[in-house]
């Protein structure tokens, strides 16, 4: 009798482990945590050498995350004020927006140094890679300008008035132009990607923040913070053919391709809306953490990973049925997330104490 007692016991064990294992397998959890330094602010892939950098705004500096092995194995000095991080493809640099120094440091990826520093104009707050044309365009804030970079010999070519106060970019490749959200103006600027001029300016809702192209039908969609919209832009006319109600300050915007569905993050109202790809309207609100600030795609299960910055977690959300999945609480907090297709993890920038920087890994 002991002995079937005991055999029963061992079998249930290993049932409970097994669930356990398969629990872990099946769910999001905090992989590692990885000093870098003082409030990282933006984060970006290489997949030139499949290392995380990470611009840390208080430090000057950007932090190289090693993937194997997840630790920092450089630091590297920058201008003053890192913001914004891109990877450009055509020379597998780094660009980074130094918005105090007005300037932009281009860091070589074999090497992991910075090759050279560009001036740009006032505030630069954002970048965006045109593959149209390989140039690198430069959002600067109280200049009302974007600089626009040659990835050949790093120089700006030209400098194109836009707006008040642009703040965001978005390259289309239906028709190779850029989009810039002027938040000042209510307007977005288009951009020319072959003769690099001003096409025009189209009204949309007040204080647009962040933009997104939808390939599934070639429109641009803007979230309007202060008007609690997103407008959608059709690319052959660049003219506002939908505004949508959404949450309160929607700030944050992502595309699915899984499902064709576009999700907004809704900052004052612990929200992402979800917007339908086939007949663009309101799908509806999946209630998120307390003022989620990013958003990001992860193609390895096609969920959306949302970063709630008060209530230091990230919601994932299910692509099939837009629900909340998972939550996974982080020990700093999160203000912006990228995937690595390499160990396919996403990594969470944040802070802890407000100046020491943590990325979480999440797997």
């Amino acid at each position: 009798m002991f002995s079937i007692v005991f055999a029963g016991l061992i079998f249930t064990l290993m049932i409970l482990i097994s669930s356990k294992g398969v629990d872990h397998v099946f769910g999001d959890s905090v992989i590692s945590t990885i000093s870098v330094e003082k409030f990282p602010q933006a984060i970006v892939f290489n997949p030139a050498n499949n290392n995380i950098y990470v611009a840390n705004r208080d430090s000057g500096t950007v932090s190289i995350i090693e993937s194997t092995n997840n630790t920092v194995i450089k630091n590297i000095e920058v201008g003053m004020s890192p913001q914004a991080i891109v990877f450009n493809p055509a020379n597998n640099n780094i660009y980074v927006a130094n918005t105090v120094s007005n300037s932009i440091s281009i860091i070589d990826s074999n090497t992991n140094t910075v090759i050279t520093e560009v001036d740009v104009g006032r505030d630069p707050v954002a970048l965006e890679f045109n593959p149209a044309n390989n140039n690198i365009y430069v959002v600067n804030k109280i200049s009302n300008s974007i600089s626009i970079i040659d990835s050949n010999t790093n120089t700006v070519i030209t400098e194109v008035d836009v707006g008040r106060d642009p703040v965001a970019l978005e390259f289309n490749p239906a028709n190779s132009n850029i989009y810039v959200a002027n938040s000042g103006s209510g307007t977005v600027s288009v951009i020319g990607g072959s003769n690099q001029t001003l096409l025009g300016n189209t009204v949309v809702g007040t204080e647009p923040v962040a933009l997104e192209f939808n390939p599934a039908n070639n429109n641009i969609y803007v979230a309007n913070r202060d008007s609690g919209t997103v407008s959608i832009i059709e690319s052959t006319n660049n003219t506002v053919i939908n505004n949508l109600e959404m949450g309160l300050l929607p700030q944050a915007i992502v595309f699915n391709p899984s499902n064709e569905n576009t999700y907004v993050a809704n900052y004052g109202s612990g929200t992402v809306s979800v917007i339908g790809g086939s007949n663009q309207t309101l799908l509806g609100n999946t209630v998120v953490g307390t003022e989620p600030v990013a958003l990001e795609f992860n193609p390895a299960n096609n969920n959306i990973y949302v970063a709630n910055v008060v209530s230091n977690s990230v919601s994932i959300i299910d692509s099939i049925s837009n629900d909340i999945s998972e939550t996974v609480n982080i020990n700093n907090v999160p203000l912006a997330l990228t995937y690595n297709p390499s160990n396919n993890g996403t990594y969470v920038t944040g802070t802890l104490t407000g100046t020491e920087g943590l990325v979480t890994l999440i797997h």
